[in-house]
């Protein structure tokens, strides 16, 4: 009797264990069922990308064999498992009016709390039940969805950090990161002294190259004396980023380095050549590199000079970081150039190029400089079941060969590890010398000796890696700090949009898409104006001080967005008319190098990301061009210098004209993301009517103020207002040391 009664009351326990554990499987389907529906209604309304980011959650967090959301992303089940259709391509431009985009904002806001109750409530059974793992992780559940959830936060014993709650591994990743991130805020407007020096180089002398030497307390540069200002800003930028690599290592290193870049790859070619003996591989590295090392002299091809400040920040943190393994060695050069400056145009194997249809907008996404881009790419990386770079495949990565997902792994995953303890990169990045010094691939036996070295798995680095990027906790969203895509939709962008088009057709243009993704930093730069009201004119537009609420990255942004402060949908044809007359905001009107922009306005702001989106036009008949272009009327004879700003107003200082008021109409040339060829060579002859000519300077891709300059273009002020009638205009430039020219004729009024 007593037996049975022991088993009665055994029975009466497990009931509430076996009730949660067969509601478990009913439940995940009824989340699964809520993120289907909302991602259904987002795609419908005209937002895929989200769509795509909650169907990828659905099968990620509650059913790894939803067949609702595999389908909607182009998936097809083969055997037991889902693969992606190759036939399927999934649309990514934003269709959907502000009105829905609100809508949709203020839902998915809702889906939140109602996800995170159902997880609230499935941890109270598995409490009830003793099952502490169960509740534990629905609590986590309810804090991915809802971050100050006391219940929760209490159940998981998290304490304080940065005004939400978590562990001590977060407290580590949060202490971290901010501690990286208040040096890169601080370190961006330190001037460090850099000089001009006689530093003789036998490398350069061999090859018989022209140029000039710069020199800071720690760094020496060479370069075209063309480019010896902003040969002194990179050494500026690598003397920041050395301090900013001693708060990310723990470890002492020797800061200094040699570098030489140049603006011609024919340069760059003659430098490998002339010293061919300390070269390995020189005919594979003259066809497929841009960067290169000729002893302990760093050399290279620097198409620009953005370009030229990322191979300085990536040198340096390199060298700090002394990884070199390939997978870590550009992982942590990707890292710091993308702190430091948001964008990424540096490789060390040059990227294929994509020719008009044959790449796709995925390919154009991985091949973007943006990292805002980047940034999506990991984040959905991490939301996928399948088809993503494990951690352990960076051992046997090859630079030569790394494919657009290994580069993306490669530095999200030294990104994340960095800030959570970069020793273990060390340790991972001897590991990889060793096991290629001794020829052994053997993935089982490292992963086993990784663990052992360092005292965590690559599979809970990957699970953490995957945390990371998908903000699985309050703490993890606080150091991203991300704007949702959906809240940085403004009440009528479909109109902006049309009208920015119309003004693009009216230039000959191709139309643009619209991307929430992109309207991101328009949001919290149109948000930044609106708080700071005293923050007008042509400097203060383009520009966040920290100060006043902004940060480093948000003033990155802001010298390459368009803004205007008095955009009014009803006057926008004459805005555009206004932007013609800027060249920088010109540019962004007449070429179809722009495949996609991001807009948000409140108000009178309008703040455009035109950058973000660069690619290669659709047509493979587009390319670069000029404006005014051929057989044009009616072109206005000046503009005001004030209109433009301080970027002109040197370079008219420069050539003694520095009290003019007024300049001639500028002429452009577009190539898109980035000027072709020979920088130097860039040559403009003006002559009006009676064959006079028309004196002018030459502006490239340089300035920190969009109205000035944009990425792929060139500029000619003439230096007085334009005479009336025809004007004829003669480009020319050198590509790989062939002769290009481009010709155009037009009137003023």
């Amino acid at each position: 009797m007593r037996f049975l009664h022991l088993l009665a009351a055994l029975a009466v326990l497990l009931v509430p264990a076996l009730r949660a554990q067969d509601d478990e499987s009913q439940f995940n389907r009824s989340q699964a069922e809520r993120l289907n529906k909302f991602a259904k209604n987002a795609f419908d309304k005209g937002f895929p990308r989200q769509a795509r980011l909650i169907w990828l959650q659905s099968i990620k967090l509650y059913d790894q064999d939803d067949a609702v959301a595999h389908k909607a992303i182009g998936n097809v089940k083969v055997g037991a498992s889902w693969a992606p259709d190759p036939t399927f391509k999934y649309p990514t431009a934003d269709t959907g009016t502000g009105a829905d985009g609100s809508a949709l904002f203020k839902a998915y806001e809702q889906l939140k709390k109602d996800l995170a109750g159902g997880h609230r409530r499935q941890a109270q059974t598995w409490a009830r039940a003793g099952r502490k793992d169960r509740s534990e992780h629905h609590y986590q559940m309810v804090l991915r969805w809802v971050k100050d959830d006391a219940e929760a936060q209490k159940a998981l014993e998290h304490h304080e950090i940065g005004g939400v709650t978590g562990t001590d591994l977060e407290q580590t990743l949060y202490d971290r990161s901010k501690a990286i991130e208040r040096a890169v805020n601080e370190q961006s407007s330190v001037e460090y002294p850099v000089e001009t020096v006689q530093a003789p180089n036998e490398a350069l002398d061999v090859a018989q190259v022209k140029y000039v030497s710069v020199k800071s307390e720690h760094f020496l540069l060479h370069g075209d004396p063309e480019q010896e200002p902003f040969l002194k800003q990179a050494l500026a930028w690598a003397e920041r980023t050395a301090r900013v690599t001693q708060v990310a290592f723990p470890w002492e290193a020797r800061i200094g380095g040699e570098f030489a870049y140049f603006t011609s790859k024919d340069t760059y070619r003659q430098i490998l050549k002339a010293n061919a003996h300390q070269v390995p591989d020189l005919q594979w590295k003259l066809e497929h590199t841009s960067t290169s090392a000729v002893g302990t002299l760093a050399i290279g091809a620097t198409e620009s000079t953005q370009i030229l400040f990322d191979a300085v920040v990536r040198n340096v943190a390199q060298g700090h970081a002394q990884f070199r393994s390939d997978a870590l060695s550009e992982g942590i050069g990707h890292t710091f150039v993308g702190m430091m400056f948001n964008n990424n145009r540096l490789f060390a194997v040059d990227l294929k190029k994509q020719e008009g249809t044959t790449a796709s907008e995925e390919d154009r996404e991985y091949t973007s400089p943006n990292f805002d881009i980047w940034k999506t790419l990991a984040l959905e990386m991490a939301w996928k079941m399948t088809g993503g770079v494990p951690a352990l495949d960076l051992a046997w990565c090859e630079a030569a060969t790394l494919t657009n997902e290994q580069r993306i792994k490669s530095w999200s995953f030294c990104d994340y590890v960095m800030r959570r303890d970069p020793e273990i990169l060390r340790k991972f990045d001897r590991m990889i010398l060793d096991a290629k010094q001794k020829k052994q691939k053997q993935p089982i036996e490292f992963a086993e000796n990784f663990t052992k070295e360092t005292g965590v798995s690559l599979v809970q680095l990957d699970k953490e890696w995957e945390d990371f990027w998908t903000e699985a906790t309050p703490v993890l969203q606080a150091i991203r700090n991300n704007t949702p895509p959906l809240m940085a939709i403004s009440k009528g962008v479909e109109k902006w949009l049309a009208a920015f088009n119309e003004a693009r057709a009216a230039n000959h243009a191709a139309p643009v898409t619209w991307s929430s993704q992109l309207s991101t930093r328009c949001y919290e730069h149109a948000n930044y104006l609106k708080a700071n009201k005293g923050e007008r004119g042509v400097v203060a537009e383009h520009r966040q001080l920290a100060e006043l609420g902004g940060n480093h990255l948000g003033n990155m942004f802001a010298q390459m967005a368009i803004v205007d402060v008095d955009a009014n949908p009803a006057n926008a044809k004459k805005m555009f008319e206004r932007w013609m007359l800027i060249p920088g905001y010109r540019d962004t009107l007449v070429h179809d190098f722009l495949r996609s922009v991001g807009i948000f306005s409140e108000g009178n702001v309008l703040v455009m990301d035109v950058v973000a989106g660069l690619g290669r036009p659709k047509s493979k008949s587009s390319g670069y061009l000029c404006h005014p272009w051929k057989d044009a009327t009616g072109i206005p004879d000046k503009v005001e210098v004030a209109l433009i700003g301080p970027e002109l107003e040197a370079l008219l200082e420069k050539h003694g004209r520095g009290k003019q008021k007024v300049v001639g109409y500028p002429f452009t040339i577009h190539f898109g993301s980035m000027v072709l060829g020979d920088r130097l060579s860039y040559r403009c002859v003006a002559q009006d009517a009676k064959g006079e000519k028309i004196e002018g300077a030459i502006l490239m891709e340089s300035s920190t103020n969009r109205r000035a300059s944009a990425p792929g273009m060139v500029t000619f002020y003439p230096f007085d207002p334009l005479p009336r009638g025809q004007i004829a205009v003669a480009w020319s430039w050198e590509v790989d040391g062939q002769a290009q020219s481009l010709q155009t004729r037009f009137a003023t009024k």
